[in-house]
């Protein structure tokens, strides 16, 4: 079974982006319920000032990531919707 959300206080690795050298931010996760470290991981990059962030065409730079070979193998083709920052009624999906 799967649980969507990201975990407080658990040890997501540190992404960088590699436009601005800015850390990106776990904005959602998918967690396998029996072992919470396999998962899946969308990161954003917040930062405003990015070469690639765009608040017209509402992009930034995302990053997806998974915890092993086998994480890939369970979340590959599970979906992941993000709220983003500045549009409450907006959400993507990232796959």
């Amino acid at each position: 079974m799967l649980f969507g959300r990201i975990i407080p206080d658990f040890p997501y690795p540190q992404k960088i982006c590699p436009y601005c050298m800015k850390t990106l931010v776990v904005v959602n996760a998918v967690h396998w319920e029996g072992d919470p470290y396999q998962y899946k991981a969308l990161y954003l990059d917040p930062n405003g000032e990015c070469p690639v962030y765009d608040e017209g065409a509402k992009q930034a730079y995302a990053r997806i990531y998974y915890s092993g070979e086998d994480a890939f193998n369970y979340f590959r083709d599970v979906l992941i919707p993000v709220q983003r920052w500045t549009q409450e009624d907006l959400y993507s999906i990232y796959k």
